[in-house]
């Protein structure tokens, strides 16, 4: 591969050069996980699809908390993590509904999901403030 094509490989859909870092981190603005190297011009479920940690959770080695009940309810709710519509929809992962015209529920199950990677955003935006 010639030089400038391993550069084109790490320019980004926004035109300039890119390294992805995927991260999964907890309501405590924790990072339990953390991926950097793929090139920029990868999508988010392609670097996620080849990330040890997906392996994992499709093989149940990765040990999530068993299901335990939400406060004020006595019935068990499973853990899951919370993705960008780019991921696919799995038993332990949630993404928004992509579609137009939803359901009052379907918005509100949206809401509810992008209320909660909030806390992704706000992880991003503290690291991006240390540098």
């Amino acid at each position: 591969m010639w030089a400038s094509d391993v550069q084109e490989v790490y320019r980004n859909y926004k035109g300039f050069y890119s390294i992805v870092l995927m991260a999964l981190v907890d309501a405590n603005y924790q990072f339990l996980y953390v991926d950097v190297g793929a090139n920029g011009a990868s999508s988010d479920g392609g670097v996620f699809a080849r990330t040890d940690r997906r392996e994992a959770l499709e093989n149940e080695t990765i040990g999530l908390p068993f299901p335990d009940p939400l406060p004020n309810d006595d019935k068990d709710m499973p853990y899951f993590i919370m993705g960008a519509e780019a991921l696919p929809l799995k038993t332990w992962l949630m993404k928004p509904i992509p579609q137009r015209n939803l359901t009052r529920q379907q918005c509100i199950l949206n809401y509810r999901l992008s209320r909660g990677r909030t806390v992704v955003e706000n992880v991003f935006g503290l690291l991006a403030s240390r540098f």
